[in-house]
């Protein structure tokens, strides 16, 4: 190839050296003007390549990042079904930790169940199981429900949102929400409380997930029979049972549907029903269902036609840069000036792809805090305005059973001896431990309401809705915001012991910065923490230290320690790498270190350090300045 391009510029060129000068063309000089050819060629077959593969790498991470985007919307409509499930979890969970319900006397509860239903006015009805599986519900059945999922699971302790069925009672397809009725004594339950709610919210929300023209969502249970679709024929009916997508005709349906059933998430590429779309699928939380959204192929891909437009005139442009250096391949210091040129182009691509790269954190996490604060503030305002009107209301309940006991008292004093049945009755209700226990459960009351404000206030303060700016806030309080939305990890439970969280705050005073964003990084690196120490409990007792103080250069150190598992030299080189991470498929997308880095270090002018060693802990220090440089200058 070399030889051929070498003798046609001889050929072209054959005029500048005429027969007679052909000696004083010497064998150096055509030595000289073949290694500079060589050079052309060889460079522009780099350049070429260089071109081709930053083109697609650009193509990728701008198709992934739009990718992500349905990936994202995905989970907003998961995190939509799964908090309005917990809701409906903690009232059932909530009515099955009542006396009322605790006694099993159904004559009793009955009316209190049927109050409720009324109350809440999301429940088509409620029912209590016992151990030998006879239900009672507020409609007034009597069924066996021993083959139900939901009294099996809640007789082994769970509190579940089983697969939607078509009540016996109803006729009609609902999710039926259970708790175990914990017993007087011993650990196995001694019944099972159980709600139907209508699937109406789960449709609700299914139909509202869209992204662009042609696409639709649909949701999974646990079996892969649809539950949500917009074509009501793939969903169950009494005269009929709904067919799996397991047994889908379409090989990559059931494929894609044995992966929901498997709790993954993903966004792929497959053909449906004669047309290429992306499947973004992702499980809930709080039910063994999964949510898919399909988005027509030319939804997502249309911005890239931009991306094609400039790679073309890109590639226009290198042909006209090649055919000029063809014609001034004697001039060396033109070659020079290409390569230097050449290099500066390199330089620019890997300088694009970095700010491809940071953007598209960015964009991740602008999103993912979005939805924390809707999520926050939609948590704050329900739980806020019920929790002051019990906590109001409470003096007022402590002022009136404190009068009537009194009443009773002076009834006592007045009338010391009542009648046969009245003296029953009282040794039945045994009124002296009443009159001792009613101010203590008052009063215990009164802490919960309390503990319910401050957990909103908590999460106010944690997500900071309000402080786009910077502003100077207290470290050591965000800190405690962030543990507070942690406690559920922290705390015991039937699976794993407590994590210790020890504390060493140093007198810190107030630090500029941006509070929401700070306490994002603090959310990162702890739950990272959480993680390590999960994987430990086995072998170590969880212990996690936090430590603050100010140093005499005006900076703010935070430093977490975890005794967890470590992590291996490779691992720790790579901590903070966009798209890097340990956890397995659908647990994490690498970008919560990438995103504490950028903000400790880009938005803050400060440093995050990692220090850790396999099976002994991990520790993250970060150091911030006392205050911004713009205050400073």
């Amino acid at each position: 190839m070399i030889f051929k391009l070498y003798k046609s510029w001889l050929e072209t060129n054959s005029q500048k050296y005429p027969a007679m000068d052909k000696n004083h063309y010497s064998f150096k000089d055509r030595s000289r003007n073949f290694i500079l050819l060589s050079i052309l060629v060889i460079l522009s077959i780099n350049i070429s390549v260089t071109a081709i593969i930053s083109y697609n790498i650009v193509k990728g991470l701008l198709l992934n990042s739009l990718k992500q985007q349905a990936l994202l919307k995905t989970q907003q409509g998961q995190n939509d079904i799964d908090n309005w499930l917990a809701i409906r979890k903690t009232e059932i969970k909530t009515l099955a930790n009542s006396a009322v319900v605790r006694s099993l006397d159904w004559p009793m509860i009955e009316p209190y169940l049927q109050s409720e239903v009324k109350r809440l006015e999301t429940f088509l009805l409620m029912a209590v199981s016992i151990p030998d599986a006879t239900l009672m519900n507020t409609q007034g059945d009597r069924l066996n429900v021993k083959d139900r999922e939901f009294f099996k699971r809640s007789m082994v302790g769970e509190t579940v949102a089983a697969d939607p069925i078509i009540g016996r009672t109803t006729n009609q397809l609902q999710i039926q929400i259970s708790s175990p009725i914990p017993a007087e004594t011993g650990t196995k339950p001694a019944g099972v409380l159980m709600g139907g709610i209508p699937i109406n919210r789960v449709v609700e929300v299914i139909n509202n997930l869209r992204q662009g023209k042609g696409s639709y969502a649909f949701a999974l249970n646990s079996q892969g029979i649809p539950i949500a679709h917009p074509d009501t024929e793939l969903i169950g009916t009494p005269e009929q049972a709904a067919h799996s997508f397991l047994n889908s005709p379409s090989p990559r349906l059931a494929e894609i549907t044995q992966k929901m059933v498997a709790r993954r998430t993903n966004i792929e590429l497959a053909q449906l029903d004669g047309k290429w779309s992306y499947i973004a699928y992702t499980p809930l939380r709080e039910a063994n269902w999964s949510v898919a959204l399909v988005v027509p192929q030319e939804n997502i891909e249309s911005p890239l036609q931009a991306l094609n437009l400039l790679a073309t005139v890109l590639g226009g442009l290198l042909v006209v840069g090649l055919v000029g250096g063809w014609r001034q391949v004697q001039l060396y210091e033109q070659i020079r000036d290409r390569a230097l040129i050449s290099s500066q182009q390199a330089q620019q691509l890997s300088k694009t792809l970095k700010e491809l790269q940071n953007t598209q954190a960015q964009l991740i996490h602008t999103e993912k805090m979005s939805s924390l604060g809707q999520l926050v503030a939609g948590v704050a305002h329900e739980i806020n305005n019920p929790a002051n009107f019990i906590h109001a209301n409470l003096n007022h309940a402590s002022v009136y059973s404190q009068d009537i006991l009194d009443l009773l008292k002076l009834y006592q004093q007045t009338y010391p001896n009542p009648t046969p049945e009245i003296s029953d009755r009282i040794q039945d209700l045994d009124i002296e431990f009443l009159a001792e226990d009613l101010p203590k459960l008052m009063a215990s009351m009164q802490v919960g309401t309390k503990r319910i404000r401050q957990i909103v206030l908590s999460l106010r303060n944690f997500s900071r809705l309000d402080e786009a700016d910077m502003k100077f806030v207290d470290i050591n309080e965000g800190l405690d915001n962030t543990l507070m939305i942690l406690n559920h990890r922290l705390t015991a439970t039937p699976n794993q012991p407590e994590i210790q969280i020890v504390k060493k705050y140093g007198d810190l005073p107030l630090v500029e910065c941006y509070a929401g964003q700070l306490n994002q990084v603090f959310m990162n690196v702890l739950v990272n923490a959480i993680d390590a120490v999960e994987e430990s409990l086995v072998k170590n007792q969880g212990q996690i230290c936090i430590r603050t103080e100010l140093t005499n250069e005006k900076q703010v150190i935070i430093q977490i320690s975890d005794n967890g598992i470590g992590m291996s030299e490779e691992i720790k080189q790579r901590v903070f790498d966009y798209m890097f991470t340990t956890k397995p498929v659908g647990k994490g997308i690498g970008l919560g270190m990438a995103i504490a880095y950028q903000i400790v270090v880009d938005k803050h002018a400060g440093t995050i350090e990692v220090d850790s060693t396999p099976g002994c802990g991990t520790d993250f220090t970060i150091r911030i300045p006392l205050k911004s440089k713009s205050s400073i200058h």
